[in-house]
């Protein structure tokens, strides 16, 4: 995981200072109280990904010096995880941390990390990649506007990984073995001879107890709350993909509302919880993730380079059927996907493979 970057705690204090020159200082007669909706459990629930909205309203209340506080309903209490951006849209709540690949439908590029198998997995690369291509893409914000909503902060989670039964050295270790997994193409990007076995994350740890599956893949936090290293003990980092679990939005209608120096304080806030996020706490989070399962007996291995080479090449080229998918609704999709790619390039990552058109 990646050391504290200094360069990134420098902008946060920057930004800050910018408010304080942006925005008069004057008192409200009335407070602003925003609620709120996550789908994750509250902040101070070590792995929990509301941790990213807790930090965001911790840094909205310290610009606006308290004019802004919030009412919470964690771990998904007025609905389904798919519900909230229902919930967000249509003012039932003013605030909603959730996550677009539940809704694909919304936000077809939303769902751009999730298609490429052996993408960027450091958090810090992943932040600053994906704000420069928001920046290259206003469909991104376009897609939030249709859904009547604004896209605040947009955090990085862990990298999706495997621990296993028995160790992962090679491809044809996977041969024969049943992997519980979520997702679309999570089950396409398995090596020849391995199953997927799609099922949610709280059916995962019942279906190694019962021998239906042998292998899991999840980020480590997943692993943290489903405690599968009571049964499973090699843990393989593949470098498969990290995705943005902690989005946090607003209703357009109560943005639309707020005078612009609140609306600048929400993003900038969203900013600086992205950067404590990547920078602070996932770093302390795999530390004691990784502290508690050496303890417990888990054996830690980085799936061999070459085999990892080896292993892009005989998948199918998913980001291209993506890519020509979104095509068909408008959007530039080949851009896109091969925009992520230079961007991501620039920003120091080695693709395995190269992904979409050349």
């Amino acid at each position: 995981m990646p050391k504290k970057n200094k360069s990134l705690l420098i902008v946060m204090l920057s930004l800050l200072l910018t408010l304080v020159f942006l925005v008069p200082q004057t008192v409200l007669a009335e407070k602003i109280v925003l609620r709120c909706a996550s789908i994750y459990p509250a902040p101070d629930v070590l792995m929990s990904m509301g941790k990213a909205m807790g930090l965001w309203q911790e840094a909205v209340t310290k610009i606006t010096k308290g004019e802004i506080t919030f009412e919470n309903f964690y771990g998904a209490a007025l609905g389904p995880g798919p519900e909230h951006i229902e919930l967000v849209k249509t003012g039932a709540v003013d605030v909603a941390q959730t996550f677009p690949w539940y809704t694909p439908g919304r936000f077809p590029v939303h769902s751009l990390q999730y298609v490429f198998p052996f993408g960027p997995t450091d958090p810090v690369m992943l932040l600053k990649s994906n704000r420069e291509l928001k920046k290259a893409f206003p469909q991104f914000r376009d897609d939030e506007t249709k859904q009547n909503v604004i896209m605040v902060s947009d955090a990085p989670g862990g990298a999706y990984d495997f621990m296993s039964k028995e160790p992962l050295k090679s491809l044809d270790d996977f041969k024969g073995q049943k992997v519980g997994l979520v997702g679309r193409y999570f089950g396409r990007w398995l090596p020849p001879g391995a199953t997927a076995v799609v099922r949610p994350m709280h059916d995962r740890y019942e279906l190694l107890q019962n021998g239906v599956t042998t292998i899991d893949l999840h980020p480590f936090t997943h692993f943290y709350f489903t405690k599968v290293q009571e049964l499973i003990k090699y843990y393989t980092h593949a470098r498969l993909m990290a995705g943005f679990h902690a989005c946090i939005f607003v209703n357009l209608d109560t943005w639309k509302k707020l005078p612009r120096k609140y609306q600048i304080a929400l993003e900038m806030a969203g900013e600086i919880a992205e950067d404590q996020m990547v920078t602070e706490v996932l770093p302390g989070w795999w530390s004691v993730f990784e502290d508690l399962y050496l303890k417990e007996g888990v054996k830690f291995a980085d799936f061999p380079e070459g085999g990892i080479e080896k292993w892009a090449a005989s998948l199918e080229d998913i980001p291209a059927e993506w890519a020509a998918e979104i095509s068909k609704k408008g959007y530039p999709g080949d851009d896109i996907v091969l925009k992520w790619q230079e961007i991501t390039a620039a920003n120091g990552y080695k693709w395995a493979r190269h992904w979409g058109k050349k």
